[in-house]
C-alpha cells in the first residue's frame, strides 16, 4: 500500500514537470513469483521514479527497452518465464520459477489515466475496481484499455466495445463485492480479450488511543507500510500533531468524547494504548458496540478480563461476536522488551489480521505463501513473439 502512495506522489510531480512518463503493471503471474499482479512500477524514459516490478531484477530490464517497445505509443505486454531451462537464455534473475506479465504504457497527459482515478479514491480512502485488456485477439479494442468503478459507483472507461464495456462494468461490481481480484477472458459478438480484474482498496485505518512515548514507533511502523493513522488522546490536538508527525489525523479529546467524530467502520482496526485503566473502560465500552473489526489492547491478560468484569457490572456484557473482535493482550508472542520490538509484535498482529494469516514462521506452512489462482480454463490468447522474454532464475544460475 505504501508503495502506491509513492507512485502516486511521483506521478503528481512528474506531470507538473511536463516529463514524458511510462507505467509498468504486473497484470498476470504463473509459478512462483517474488510480487504479485497490481505491483506497479512509474518511470521516465531514462529513471525509476517510484514502485517495482520485481524483487530489483526485473526493473533495468524494463527500463532500458520500456521506450522503445512502446514507441508508437500503444500499450504493450511483455511476458518474463523463468520456467525454461535454457542455457542461452537471458539470465534476468527473477529469484523464482514462474512467469510473469508485464502492461507497459505511456501516459499521456492529455487526458485522465488509471492513476489519477486511483488517486481520488485513495484520498477519499474509497476501494476501487480497475479492469485492463490484456490481450485482444479478435476486434478492434486495443492492449491496456480499461473499465474502473469505485465503491461510490463513479466510473471511467477507455473501452470502445460497448458490450464488452457492460460486461466488465457487471465484472467490477462483482469484484467490489467479494474484493477479489482475477483474470479471465470475455467474449462479445465483436472481440475476444483477456482481462485482469484488480481491486485496490484504500490503506488500512488505524486507531490509536494513548500518547504515550511507545505509541510513537506504532505510528512509525504503520506508516512505513503505507496505513492510514489516527491518534486519539486527552491532550491538545496541537500537542498531539507536534509529537506524532506522521499521523494522519489527530483528535484530542476526553475518553467520554474521543469517539465522537471518528470515521470508525468495518475495515478500521482500533489499539488501546492509554496505560490508564478508566480510559479504558469508557474506550472499550464504546468500541465493543460499533463496526470495527478488530480491538487490541496492552496489558496483561488478567487486566483485560478485569476491564471486562468491571463493564459486566455496568451491565455490558458484549456478544460473542463483539468479544471475537477484542484482542488481548495485542500483539504476536515474538519476545518483546521495549517499545519497539513491542510495536513490531503489536504491527506484526495486525498486519497477520488483514492478511488473514496465523503470524507463524512460513518454514513450517506446509502450502504456498500465496493462494493458487482461480484456474483460468480458456487456453490464453497468443501473445507477440517479440514480447515474449526467456528468463532464468537468478538463484539457480
Amino acid at each position: 500500500m505504501r508503495e502506491l502512495s509513492e507512485v502516486l506522489t511521483a506521478y503528481r510531480a512528474a506531470k507538473t514537470r511536463g516529463e514524458p512518463l511510462l507505467l509498468a503493471t504486473l497484470v498476470r503471474v504463473e509459478g512462483s513469483t517474488y510480487r504479485r499482479p497490481g505491483a506497479r512500477m512509474l518511470m521516465t524514459g531514462e529513471r525509476q521514479l517510484a514502485g517495482g516490478i520485481s524483487g530489483g531484477c526485473l526493473e533495468s530490464d524494463v527500463l532500458r527497452k520500456a521506450l522503445w517497445r512502446t514507441e508508437h505509443g500503444e500499450a504493450v505486454v511483455i511476458q518474463y518465464d523463468s520456467r525454461a531451462d535454457d542455457e542461452f537464455a537471458f539470465t534476468m534473475g527473477l529469484g523464482c520459477n514462474g512467469l510473469v506479465e508485464l502492461l507497459l504504457e505511456r501516459l499521456d497527459g492529455s487526458r485522465p489515466h488509471v492513476l489519477d482515478f486511483l488517486e481520488r479514491s485513495q484520498a477519499e480512502r474509497v476501494t476501487a475496481a480497475i479492469a485492463t485488456v490484456v490481450v485482444s485477439g479478435t476486434g478492434r479494442e486495443r492492449v491496456g484499455a480499461r473499465v474502473m468503478r469505485d465503491a461510490l459507483g463513479r466510473t471511467d472507461s477507455s473501452v470502445q466495445d460497448e458490450a464488452l464495456r457492460a460486461l466488465l462494468m457487471e465484472d467490477l461490481a462483482q469484484a467490489l463485492a467479494s474484493g477479489r481480484s482475477g483474470y479471465q477472458r470475455r467474449e462479445t459478438d465483436t472481440c475476444v480479450v483477456e482481462v485482469a480484474i484488480e481491486v485496490v482498496p484504500p490503506p488500512v485505518p488505524l486507531v490509536l488511543f494513548g500518547t504515550g512515548f511507545d505509541v510513537h514507533p506504532v505510528v512509525e511502523l504503520a506508516k512505513n507500510i503505507g496505513w492510514h493513522v489516527t491518534v486519539v488522546g486527552t491532550r491538545p490536538t496541537g500537542n498531539l500533531k507536534t509529537r506524532f508527525p506522521r499521523a494522519d489525523v489527530w483528535v484530542g479529546a476526553r475518553a467520554g468524547m474521543t469517539l465522537d467524530g471518528l470515521n470508525l467502520d468495518a475495515r478500521t482496526l482500533a489499539v488501546l494504548m492509554t496505560h490508564n485503566f478508566t480510559e479504558d473502560e469508557e474506550l472499550l465500552s464504546r468500541l465493543l458496540p460499533s463496526p470495527v473489526r478488530y480491538i487490541g489492547v496492552l496489558g496483561p491478560r488478567r487486566r483485560l478480563e478485569r476491564l471486562l468484569t468491571t463493564l459486566e457490572g455496568q451491565g455490558v456484557r458484549p456478544t460473542a461476536a463483539q468479544l471475537a473482535r477484542l484482542h488481548g493482550p495485542v500483539g504476536l508472542d515474538i519476545g518483546a522488551e521495549g517499545a519497539d520490538e513491542i510495536a513490531l509484535s503489536i504491527v506484526s498482529e495486525l498486519q497477520s489480521f488483514v492478511a488473514g494469516r496465523e503470524g507463524g514462521a512460513l518454514r513450517q506452512r506446509t502450502v504456498p505463501i500465496h493462494p493458487d489462482p482461480e484456474p483460468f480454463v480458456a487456453r490464453p490468447l497468443p501473445r507477440a513473439a517479440e514480447n515474449i522474454v526467456q528468463a532464468t532464475c537468478a538463484l539457480e544460475s
